[in-house]
């Protein structure tokens, strides 16, 4: 039994570097998706509820590329592709009244403040497990 529980454990302690990894990627993408949600919900508002808004989404979006060990200038385009797209995009969209612009940005705004306390929970998670120098998982 406790050679069981030990084959247990080692084994399971080399699918935590993996798991860990695996997480973190995920809050990544979940936290770059909501910045793209934001910054298209304030860029289709951004004549109601003002510039400075939009500015402040524009860094957001630009902030979570980097986050990823991207340069900045590779951010910084990536971003006006980003708003490419969303111009395309708001040909088709309908125009929303200031109530509705203030409610959307409002929920995609809290969105990615919840996706970056995600992302941050998963980074010091997987500092965690680095620290813990536990062995990585065979490739």
């Amino acid at each position: 039994m406790k050679t069981f529980l030990s084959v247990c454990l080692i084994s399971s302690s080399s699918a935590i570097p993996a798991f860990a990894d695996h997480g973190y990627d995920e809050a990544y993408r979940g936290y770059v998706g909501a910045a793209y949600r934001h910054l298209a919900t304030v860029y289709n508002c951004r004549a109601l509820i003002g510039r400075s808004r939009y500015n402040n989404a524009r860094v957001a979006a630009e902030n979570s590329l980097r986050l990823s060990g991207m340069p900045t200038d590779i951010a910084l385009r990536s971003v006006e592709k980003m708003l490419e797209k969303i111009r395309r995009d708001e040909k088709t969209k309908s125009h929303l009244s200031f109530a509705q612009c203030a409610t959307k940005v409002a929920m995609t705004q809290a969105e990615l403040q919840a996706r970056e306390r995600k992302l941050q929970s998963e980074r010091q998670f997987k500092n965690w497990i680095a620290d813990k120098d536990l062995p990585s998982e065979a490739p």
